[in-house]
């Protein structure tokens, strides 16, 4: 199941990089990559605790297919030096086969777990388990062999140190450490059990540690360039991120207006042209409503701009509470003139929910001193019509804008509604 996930994680590019940073702070993460990547001359493969933590993961989902494979191909090649030992020792293979049967019963749950796991450390932790009891059977089998004839497997604890340091997949720390302990548990051994004497001990430990040494400085290097690859598409993805983040502050701001939040110009036009084209083909009415804040010139006069700004948008989220339905749409059309956009909804259902804004709006009892009623009041201006394909939104508009200007000729806080046959 876990296999699945991470293939279909790696199978996405770069978008599971959102999997796996998504829940971290953009900009907090940024500066501590433009931190880390601005020391220069620094060599130590280590990061902060946050950041680290997220290399690890980053590491871990980006190699675990690579580990494990490796894994099965490391316990094939193995088993297939099972060959060399009935080749070698005709008369010993058993017991050497009886040692590679052994070690294979021995890591299969750990081999099970390292394709199973979801914790990087405690699969890094295994799979250094593996290498260090695979380096152990080697050992194990030279001491069931001649003094004289056992460094013949010598050469495969070089092949496990290589294995560790090249294809294992797994980080530095695992690999210099379980290097570390094959090649002293040999010298224990060697001491104590194998006694292959003197030069042979001293030759031997002059290669393994050799070539540990290189396997160091190798891994070491590899590691660098590793974390160096993963700081820079980091960078890249959040550099993606903040240009992600700013497109849509663009996009929002050339479609809606600042202030109240509501569409602009631009944007109830793309609306009304993409709804007109629907009512011309399914013939149902569109409605426009145009709302006007009543003598809105005197109250921010005399209250301030602040203040006219704060009543804007008050009254604007009022008007959008009523625009609930995807084929509605609310706009500021310029100061303090809204406008409504009502797909399917015809005259007698415009009214009633023009009726409905204006009384949520009048029981709000917003004071004016310069209105006649001592609260601020909209008036409000209507249009319906099942458009035909001659139809354009400004003759829309100018219909209801009509319907407006009888509103406020009739003494404003009021509603007019008209359609086709009334004007």
């Amino acid at each position: 199941m876990f296999e699945r996930e991470i293939s279909k994680l790696l199978n996405k590019g770069f978008n599971w990089y959102d999997d796996l940073f998504g829940k971290y702070d953009v900009k907090i993460l940024k500066d501590v990559v433009n931190k880390e990547l601005s020391g220069k001359g620094k060599f130590i493969i280590c990061f902060p605790e946050k950041l680290e933590e997220l290399f690890q993961e980053y590491y871990f989902l980006k190699s675990i297919n690579r580990t494990r494979i490796m894994l099965i191909f490391g316990i094939f090649v193995y088993i297939f030096f099972g060959l060399a030992d009935y080749i070698l020792f005709p008369n010993m293979y058993k017991d050497l086969w009886g040692i590679r049967a052994l070690t294979i019963a021995a890591i299969t749950p750990a081999v099970f777990f390292i394709f199973t796991g979801r914790r990087y450390t405690a699969v890094y932790f295994v799979y250094s388990i593996i290498a260090v009891t695979a380096g152990l059977s080697i050992i194990g089998m030279m001491s069931v062999i001649m003094p004289h004839e056992s460094q013949i497997y010598y050469a495969g604890i070089f092949l496990v140190i290589f294995f560790l340091y090249t294809l294992s997949g797994i980080p530095f720390l695992y690999t210099s450490i379980s290097s570390t302990i094959i090649i002293a548990l040999y010298f224990i051994i060697d001491i104590f059990f194998l006694h292959s004497g003197y030069k042979y001990l001293v030759s031997n430990m002059f290669f393994l540690t050799s070539a540990n040494i290189m396997g160091l400085i190798g891994g070491y290097i590899l590691e660098y360039y590793v974390r160096k690859d993963f700081l820079l598409s980091l960078k890249i993805y959040l550099d993606k991120k903040d240009l992600e983040s700013l497109t849509k502050k663009l996009k929002h701001l050339s479609n809606y207006d600042e202030l109240t939040g509501l569409a602009n110009r631009r944007k109830l036009k793309e609306f009304f042209e993409r709804e007109l084209k629907r009512a011309v083909r399914e013939k149902f009415p569109i409605s426009v409503l145009m709302i006007d804040i009543d003598y809105f010139k005197s109250y921010n006069d005399y209250y301030g701009h602040i203040k006219g700004d704060s009543i804007l948008k008050e009254i604007g989220k009022v008007i959008s509470n009523h625009a609930r339905r995807p084929t509605d749409i609310a706009g500021r059309w310029g100061g303090e003139e809204f406008i409504m956009v009502l797909s399917n909804i015809n005259k007698k259902q415009a009214s009633a929910l023009a009726e409905d804004l204006h009384r949520d709006i009048l029981n709000r009892n917003i004071k004016h001193e310069f209105s006649p009623t001592g609260r601020l009041t909209v008036s409000i201006g209507g249009y319906t019509e099942i458009p035909d394909n001659t139809r354009t939104m400004d003759e829309f508009i100018n219909r209801a804008d009509k319907a407006l200007y009888k509103a406020k000729s009739a003494g404003r806080n009021s509603i007019v509604l008209l359609n086709g046959s009334e004007i």
